[in-house]
């Protein structure tokens, strides 16, 4: 399969950093609103399990905005890569958005074990959540016959670990694909930047997000570092805290 290779020729000097902060934080938000409307019409479990979402999800607004000062106060920003299970990340983002998607629209993920990679977890979240928002926000415009499902599939290949995020919808016009990584006033109404800030942070982390040929639709893939298990703290950390949980 061809794929169109989404180059960092002009990464972003650190003054765009707030900017793209803030563009994450507004589409987290943005969600949190949708997931308070829909509070509004529903009662039972299901609105609690939507409260219990939109909690989640200011909590990481805050942690974003939180993470913004300390990295304007640093010289250099420290890296945060560690191994962590992207599957669990996955699921995450995949529960923090369904409550936000059309009726009928669905979220699959497809993958059988687990996947560990080496990464920011922070970063890798923001990469996907960015990738997932932009289907539903598509979903939620169109007529739900046009796009239905985003399916997240996970793949390991030798040391690199992919996520292929696809969906059935009507795919990007070539304009629209030639100028894919320029910030610029997009259909949806935003500024256009997700994608660049999705590549960028797939590049910090010494991954590659690229945009692959597909017969119907529009699929990105995300490839990570992989690695073949937990690092030894991780594993201690995840005994000590099933010890605690267990006291």
């Amino acid at each position: 399969m061809s794929q169109l290779v989404l180059a960092s020729a002009n990464p972003a000097p650190r003054a765009r950093l707030s900017t793209q902060w803030a563009h994450d934080i507004r589409n987290a938000l943005a969600t949190v609103g949708l997931h308070l409307e829909t509070l509004e019409r529903l009662s039972g479990s299901r609105g609690r399990d939507i409260a219990h979402a939109a909690h989640i999800l200011m909590s990481r607004a805050a942690a974003m905005c939180n993470e913004a000062m300390a990295q304007a106060a640093q010289a250099e920003p420290t890296s945060r890569r560690r191994g962590f299970d992207i599957v669990t990340t996955i699921m995450q983002v995949a529960d923090l958005l369904r409550p936000t998607a059309p009726e009928g629209f669905e979220i699959l993920i497809s993958g059988s074990g687990s996947f560990i990679v080496l990464a920011d977890p922070q970063d890798v979240f923001r990469i996907l959540f960015n990738l997932v928002h932009n289907a539903i926000a598509v979903a939620r415009r169109r007529n739900k016959k046009q796009i239905t499902h985003v399916t997240l599939l996970v793949e390991r290949v030798g040391t690199t670990v992919t996520v292929r995020v696809a969906d059935d919808g009507p795919g990007l016009p070539k304009a629209v694909r030639a100028n894919l990584f320029r910030p610029q006033a997009s259909a949806m109404g935003g500024t256009g930047i997700g994608l660049v800030i999705a590549r960028e942070l797939a590049e910090r982390n010494g991954g590659v997000l690229q945009l692959a040929d597909s017969a119907r639709g529009t699929t990105f893939l995300l490839e990570l570092t992989g690695l073949a298990a937990l690092p030894a703290e991780e594993r201690g950390a995840l005994r000590s805290l099933g010890k605690r949980v267990g006291e």
